[in-house]
């Protein structure tokens, strides 16, 4: 039981950090692309913006669930301390 609460602890702290080494990764993948320092500081905004996009679809679902779980704790928490 112990090791389950602990696994659902790290993946929030995982899915955290993967989401912003996306953005990071993108952003520099994005600015070696392109030429010239303009052109690689546009092509590293619409490549963090994509990889945005595409991080909240992948990981959205497990932001969502651990939010849902964090609310319902709370509520089972609420309702036990008033029964």
């Amino acid at each position: 039981m112990v090791l389950s609460r602990l696994a659902v602890t790290w993946l929030e702290w995982v899915i955290e950090i993967g989401m912003w080494l996306t953005l990071i990764g993108a952003f520099i993948g994005g600015f070696m692309a392109g030429e010239g320092f303009f052109g690689s500081l546009i092509g590293a905004i619409i490549s963090t913006i994509v990889a945005g996009v595409f991080a909240a679809l992948i990981f959205g679902g497990f932001v969502v669930l651990i939010d849902i779980q964090k609310t319902v704790k709370k509520i089972a928490a609420a309702k036990a301390g008033t029964g």
